[in-house]
């Protein structure tokens, strides 16, 4: 496997996990994203370990501290409204499974995307 160092909120054990799931391409994809986001939205809420997701506010303020995003308005545009889609999917997991956003974990995720999956596949045959 390619050792070459990763950039980015997840790291390469997380990466490696996502890419062990047997998920279709495209579920793999929303699943890395929805970790990244997840991630992110753990990091700009430290040290605060449970409870809501960070507001837009903090969000936009962690893009505008991120030196690889101030010279790129539209891509923090689009990263903006990936936030908003995905933590909303976040907050409706998070209920399912009586906890905080925050207190989600990458296991959490990885279990309903297969949940997903597997209910796509059986409803299509």
């Amino acid at each position: 496997m390619d050792q070459s160092p990763v950039a980015g909120p997840l790291d390469r054990q997380q990466i490696e996990r996502i890419e062990a799931t047997l998920l279709p391409v495209v579920d793999r994809h929303l699943l890395r994203l929805q970790a990244h986001c997840l991630v992110t939205f753990q990091q700009i809420a430290m040290p605060t370990r449970q409870g809501p997701l960070p507001s837009r506010d903090r969000w936009q303020d962690w893009c505008d501290q991120q030196p690889q995003l101030a010279d790129d308005t539209e891509f923090s545009e689009q990263l903006m409204m990936q936030f908003t889609v995905i933590a909303g999917q976040l907050e409706g997991l998070a209920r399912k499974l009586n906890r905080t956003p925050l207190e989600l974990e990458l296991n959490d995720l990885i279990h309903q995307a297969e949940m997903n999956s597997r209910d796509r596949l059986s409803d299509s045959g």
